[in-house]
């Protein structure tokens, strides 16, 4: 299987201007391929193929006001097409109505593009990224492999690459029983073997990160000035705040989640089987809509999903019908 190492890149600040651009190259051309796939949508009443969005794409490129992509890695905005493509797809499969894709913003916390896995060299604490050069990383990536899917990113903070390799595991040796888990909000879980796994969100130290967070929102609200291009020192303070209180509590629910479902699979089960729940239904409930959110559910299931299979244990979706709650009570 594939799994992914991310690692924090230490780019030199002329690198990291160049990053930016690519970041900002990459939003662009995902934004221009919606618009222009939703003016054509309402046109002839029926999508544009991604071929075709790309090579428009390319055409744009030789205008004088778009000389500035001239520096950009050609694969960037090809992969973002591609990105495109595939949200479109997906939204497809979701809406019978048409797609509904949003646009990307300057102001969405992450931001990020694709570097080419096939000029992408990998060295001791660094790696060579296509038009960016040698950047340093906090971390050593693995050598002598075949790196899938490369990403660049950025949290409003730090760098990052993402690098995909293939990963064989040795096959163990498993017991015969069989669990049954059911997420909810007052555990993160509970397993038909007993199993409870607590809601991080009610932690006082979390607790505690939120109402920061809250605050540091509120002074970002008070501070903002409309109609101005730049904004006071203070509201970037306070933005720089908001961003750090954010990642933080991220990364607490995230290490939960990892911490949990470790613990879950290295009982080594036979078969794990989970409530194949709607999550999207669930966030549109007013009054619970954020409790769900803070738990992270679709990225508890993937997590579980990942380590199952790392195991070689059967991941099975029960119906979302079934008495789950009721047997793992």
């Amino acid at each position: 299987m594939i799994l992914a190492k991310k690692v924090r890149l230490i780019p030199t600040p002329e690198q990291e201007k160049v990053l930016r651009n690519h970041a900002g190259a990459s939003r662009f051309a995902y934004n221009y391929c919606k618009r222009m796939s939703d003016r054509y949508y309402k046109l002839f009443g029926k999508s544009v193929s991604q071929l075709a969005l790309q090579k428009r794409f390319t055409k744009i490129k030789k205008r004088k006001r778009y000389e500035w992509l001239k520096d950009i890695n050609a694969q960037v905005p090809k992969q973002a097409s591609k990105d495109f493509d595939k949200a479109r797809k997906n939204s497809f499969e979701k809406y019978k109505n048409g797609y509904h894709t949003s646009y990307k913003s300057k102001k969405d916390l992450i931001q990020g593009f694709y570097a080419n896995y096939e000029r992408l060299i990998i060295g001791k604490k660094v790696v060579d990224i296509q038009s960016i050069g040698e950047v340093k990383t906090s971390q050593q990536l693995p050598r002598n492999k075949k790196p899938s899917n490369p990403r660049v990113t950025f949290d409003g903070r730090h760098w990052w690459i993402s690098v995909g390799f293939q990963k064989d595991f040795e096959s163990q040796e498993l017991t015969n029983e069989s669990i049954g888990v059911d997420v909810g909000l007052k555990e993160l879980f509970v397993a038909s073997n007993g199993t409870k796994e607590r809601n991080i969100n009610k932690d006082a130290k979390v607790k505690k990160l939120l109402k920061r967070k809250k605050s540091a929102q509120r002074d970002m609200s008070r501070r903002f000035k409309k109609g101005v291009k730049f904004q006071s020192a203070g509201y970037e303070k306070a933005k720089t705040e908001h961003l750090r209180l954010s990642r933080k509590i991220t990364n607490i629910r995230n290490n939960h989640i990892h911490q949990s479902t470790a613990k879950l699979v290295k009982t080594k089960p036979m078969r794990i089987v989970v409530e194949d729940l709607n999550i999207s239904n669930l966030l549109k409930n007013k009054k619970l809509s954020k409790a769900f959110s803070f738990q992270k559910l679709n990225f508890f299931f993937q997590c579980l999903s990942y380590k199952c299979e790392k195991y070689g244990i059967a991941y099975v979706k029960a119906d979302k019908w079934f008495a789950s709650s009721k047997i793992c009570s």
